[in-house]
């Protein structure tokens, strides 16, 4: 009978002993420990984008305020150079780059920008009019910074070529 008692004993003890084992680490893994820095690696993980649904959208954001900020504009100029998206025109101001979307219409063809300086449409020191949105980023006493989105190019032959864009733009 005392050997049972001794072994009823033993075995609780291990049983005891091995659950404060198990338990503490479960428990502190799925408790927060207040550590806020544990908590912002895991929101800059890069995973958790794509695992979150509902995660905020910023750049629809940024495009929402830049039509709303934007006003339509003319800059005629030479055009100087494309660079990958950006299209440098030299003005009698100084040169300007005006952002310019990927995909373009020319006499009912679509083309792309860097198709645009390739074929006969623009070339290096011709003399454009480009029609733009210009939306202020920063304007304040010395200083302006504005953003430039060209949906359309005027050449020297007056060939219109147009962008494509989810959205239209009338002025």
């Amino acid at each position: 009978m005392k050997s049972k008692i001794k072994i009823l004993t033993i075995t609780i003890v291990i049983v005891a002993v091995a659950s404060v084992f198990l338990y503490a680490p479960l428990t502190n893994a799925l408790q927060s420990n207040g550590d806020s820095e544990s908590d912002v690696e895991i929101l800059n993980d890069m995973d958790f984008d794509a695992r979150c649904r509902c995660k905020p959208r910023p750049r629809i954001r940024r495009v929402w305020w830049f039509l709303n900020h934007s006003e339509p504009t003319k800059v005629d100029g030479t055009a100087v150079a494309l660079f990958k998206n950006i299209l440098i025109v030299d003005t009698a101001e100084g040169q300007i780059r005006i952002h310019l979307p990927q995909a373009w219409t020319i006499d009912g063809q679509v083309t792309m920008r860097e198709k645009l300086f390739e074929s006969d449409y623009l070339s290096e020191d011709e003399t454009i009019t480009v029609k733009a949105l210009r939306a202020d980023v920063i304007d304040k006493q010395g200083l302006c910074v504005y953003l430039l989105l060209g949906y359309e190019i005027i050449n020297k032959s007056t060939v219109h070529a147009h962008t494509i864009l989810p959205f239209n733009i009338e002025t």
